[in-house]
């Protein structure tokens, strides 16, 4: 195992501590979040015009943007 993956995060809904497993950047504020706050939601890609699923934190997704 490399340093990276023995670095510990908090996730910034829950303030849980996690170490060894992979965080997860939200899409919409970029901050660190647990897969138990993270739902991937649908969102337009323009270049494309398809639908791709993003990282989406709980906070960002109940503001209802997308």
């Amino acid at each position: 195992m490399d340093d990276q993956t023995k670095s510990p995060w908090i996730c910034h809904i829950c303030d849980g501590k996690f170490q060894g497993s992979e965080s997860i950047a939200c899409s919409r504020c970029f901050k660190t979040t647990c897969a138990a706050h993270l739902r991937h939601l649908p969102t337009l890609d323009r270049a494309s015009s398809l639908y791709v699923l993003q990282p989406v934190c709980v906070a960002c997704a109940t503001l209802g943007e997308g």
